[in-house]
């Protein structure tokens, strides 16, 4: 993404149109790569950076797209390669300070199209994405799966030529090269702009009769069978690389990866914490004031007893250790963490409102005093409660 342009003129975004003129022409005196102390690389990318800056702030309409949207507003006012030079329009802004300096940048192909690769080189395909889903059970486990993708591959009747058979002829209009030029003469010099040749698209190469598997394109669509193992402890977000199963490449170049991004999915028991497990265990009243123990269920779906400790508080949590997932790339698991809560009874009898009453007021702080009495107080009437 490039740098916001205002920043890159170093002008404030309520500047005048005269203000961010005057800011372009001294960045161009510094910069332009014929005077310029930087090096040359330096130089032309500085050089080019402010001069995209300024085809958009000095345009009124460019200017207000791109102070209400962005970079995302005025990418359509630039080629699929983002700017060039053939998208620069205010030469004449600077002719006065270096003349004809435009004619030499688009006939040595400077920062332009002249210096992008030619479309008939080797080219890597395009990568594809694909989402998986795995469960909490996956990831414990790890597991093997088997997914189907669609991808393109060379045509195997024409060997990824277009033409039928095979055959084709080197294209007469660019001779070959995929690319033509333009010359356009201008009030500061001449410009010469680059692009892919109409006739063969940018091959290089023309069929008399194109190939009826692929229709001319060379590449057809083909669902690949894809094993793929996903590894233990596999954290949300990852993405795996199956390298060479993306779409195929152009002109003999290699194909594209594909890249499976894994969504670990809700469980409705636990939730994970890295490689720490959660879930929560509800007891009653009187195992927390007398501790005891209380069964818990693992994702393994095996059964632990967990030891609730006397006068456990409603909302503690105890920790089952090696009960969680595996770290990834280890042999290490995580803990089960267990929140505790009470089992309160929404309906009490007369007999059981009573007892509760004399609770109450026994645990009150005179009773304290004698802890071992309250506890055998406690003690009798949660027997009484229970019986």
């Amino acid at each position: 993404m490039p740098r916001d342009y205002y920043e890159v003129l170093g002008v404030a975004k309520d500047s005048s149109p005269d203000e961010i003129k005057k800011a372009y022409r001294t960045l161009a005196k510094k910069y332009h790569p014929d005077v310029s102390t930087e090096p040359k690389e330096v130089a032309e990318a500085k050089f080019k950076e402010i001069s995209e800056a300024y085809e958009v702030l000095s345009d009124p309409e460019k200017r207000k797209l791109y102070d209400q949207y962005g970079h995302e507003g005025v990418k359509n006012s630039f080629g699929q390669d983002g700017f060039t030079w053939d998208d620069f329009t205010r030469a004449d802004d600077i002719s006065d300070i270096f003349g004809d300096i435009f004619g030499s940048m688009f006939g040595g192909g400077f920062g332009g199209r002249g210096s992008r690769r030619s479309r008939n080189a080797p080219q890597q395909g395009d990568s594809l994405r694909y989402d998986l889903e795995v469960t909490l059970e996956d990831v414990l486990n790890g597991k093997k799966v088997n997914i189907d993708v669609p991808h393109s591959i060379v045509c195997d009747e024409c060997k990824g030529t277009g033409g039928k058979g095979g055959k084709v002829t080197t294209c007469k209009t660019c001779g070959g090269q995929g690319q033509v030029q333009k010359v356009m003469r201008g009030p500061f010099g001449n410009m010469v702009s680059i692009s892919d040749c109409p006739d063969c698209r940018g091959r290089g190469t023309t069929f008399e009769e194109r190939c009826p598997n692929c229709r001319g394109t060379g590449r057809i669509t083909k669902e690949a069978k894809i094993s793929l193992n996903i590894p233990k402890g596999v954290d949300d977000g990852v993405r795996l690389r199956v390298t060479g199963e993306g779409n195929a490449g152009y002109n003999g170049g290699p194909a594209g990866d594909l890249f499976v991004i894994i969504h670990v999915k809700e469980d409705r028991v636990f939730d994970r914490d890295g490689p720490n497990l959660w879930t929560g265990v509800t007891v009653s009243y009187p195992k927390l004031v007398l501790g005891g123990e209380e069964k818990v269920k693992t994702l393994e779906g095996e059964t632990v007893a967990l030891k609730i400790p006397a006068g456990t508080d409603v909302g503690t949590v105890l920790r089952i250790p090696g009960k969680g997932l595996p770290r990834m790339n280890s042999s290490s698991r995580g803990d089960l963490l267990v929140r505790v809560a009470v089992d309160i009874p929404k309906r009490v009898t007369a007999e059981q409102r009573e007892l509760l009453t004399k609770l109450d007021s026994s645990a009150g702080s005179k009773a304290r005093k004698g802890k071992s009495k309250l506890r055998d107080k406690i003690q009798d009437t949660i027997e009484d409660l229970t019986n």
